[in-house]
């Protein structure tokens, strides 16, 4: 757990650290195992390069953890596994058909709260391998399909949404002739998902809409249409409501309390709504880089929308949006197919009526946003940003702020 703190002090002991964690997995007592497993995802969450190195030693073990007689550390094994698992790169294909074996066992007859943690290692593992997934692909996707039509209790909804997820990087580790059969129905049970009342079903949906844009480019316009009011009501979701709701049904002995006299409380806030909202602004930049000319109709409410986040009281919002409103500038100037720019003022190549108009609306909200920011990842973020837009766009970019 501390590792979180000193990540770079961490990252010099890793060897001994995983030596010791070593021992722990073999280790006879019940709680040792389940400890040592649990040690092992947080820190492979952090150093997940680091820890992949020594796969030969852990991947063993974490194979046999995956058939523990005790499910808690059948969950941290699976864990620690769908971290490692996108580090191996081409040492992926030794462990491929042992690993794929067990998971797709874990899928169809593991409890209920051991199967999203499967299906989302096989996704990765579909990810590390690539073009290696080929074999499995068939059988995995027939029991995606299964998952992503499922109703019910939110563990049943949990793993509907790791299922959504997955056909994304199924997807993209497939490509898109081998997945395009397949378009039409995970599109349509993802579209349905999102009507269901869960901010982590919309999330899946959104994660899943970025990632099939990217592989279908232009082709995925089609679903625009479906997809951007879903965006629009995510980004326009008003956080307190649901976070009164809460107290109204469940805390009536605070109603006389001093801190609920104050209207304007930060932690009057829903989590799970900024956290949709996080995705859902990934995702507008990710479909209008990807999509283009489809997205059009739907940019100018969006990109006002994810204006209104530079102000939001979460750090990730704030940076999600930040990221795809200058997607949105260098997507405009990349369809106008412009003349390559020149440096100096005044600008001597023009840039477009709509690259123009967008660099109007983001600029000045950013910089003015900026001065106030407090984040050091969002502020790196802004330097990151202005540095790639002005290395695409020129200097036109600047030259009005």
């Amino acid at each position: 757990i501390i590792i979180e703190g000193c990540v770079d002090y961490t990252r010099e002991q890793a060897g001994d650290i995983v030596t010791l964690i070593c021992a722990g997995m073999s280790d006879s007592d019940t709680r040792v195992r389940r400890a040592s497993c649990m040690a092992l995802g947080c820190i492979a969450d952090e150093l997940d390069d680091e820890v992949a190195c020594y796969h030969e030693k852990l991947m063993p073990l974490i194979f046999s953890l995956m058939s523990d007689s005790n499910e808690a550390t059948v969950k941290y094994a699976l864990n620690a596994l769908d971290c490692i698992l996108e580090s191996l790169g081409a040492n992926i294909a030794i462990y491929l058909p042992q690993l794929m074996e067990r998971l797709v066992v874990l899928l169809d007859t593991g409890a209920m709260d051991v199967k999203p943690i499967a299906l989302s290692a096989i996704g990765s593992a579909a990810h590390s391998s690539g073009e290696g997934f080929a074999p499995y692909f068939g059988e995995v996707i027939a029991r995606i399909k299964r998952a992503m039509a499922l109703t019910g209790d939110d563990d049943t909804l949990a793993l509907r949404g790791v299922a959504t997820d997955t056909a994304g990087a199924i997807a993209e580790a497939a490509g898109r002739e081998a997945f395009r059969p397949h378009l039409e129905e995970t599109m349509r049970l993802a579209i349905e998902g999102m009507d269901i009342a869960s901010s982590g079903m919309r999330e899946s949906g959104y994660c899943y809409f970025g990632v099939m844009s990217r592989v279908f480019e232009a082709e995925f316009s089609q679903y625009i249409g479906y997809i951007a009011p879903h965006l629009l009501d995510t980004l326009r979701m008003d956080e307190t409501a649901a976070f009164e709701q809460d107290i109204d049904d469940g805390s009536e002995d605070m109603e006389n309390t001093d801190d609920d006299d104050d209207e304007d409380s930060p932690f009057k806030v829903n989590t799970a709504v900024a956290d949709e909202k996080e995705v859902a602004a990934d995702a507008a930049g990710e479909l209008f880089a990807s999509t283009g000319a489809g997205f059009l109709p739907y940019v100018e409410d969006i990109a006002k929308e994810l204006v209104n986040l530079l102000e939001h009281y979460s750090e990730t919002v704030r940076k999600s949006a930040i990221v795809s409103l200058f997607t949105f500038i260098r997507t405009f100037h990349k369809i106008a197919m412009p003349e390559p720019w020149k440096a100096g003022v005044p600008v001597r190549v023009p840039i477009n009526d709509n690259t123009a108009a967008m660099i109007k609306l983001v600029l000045p909200a950013v910089l003015e946003m900026w001065k106030d920011e407090d984040d050091k990842m969002v502020v790196t973020q802004i330097c990151v940003e202005l540095r790639s837009i002005m290395k695409d766009v020129g200097p036109a970019v600047t030259v009005d702020c």
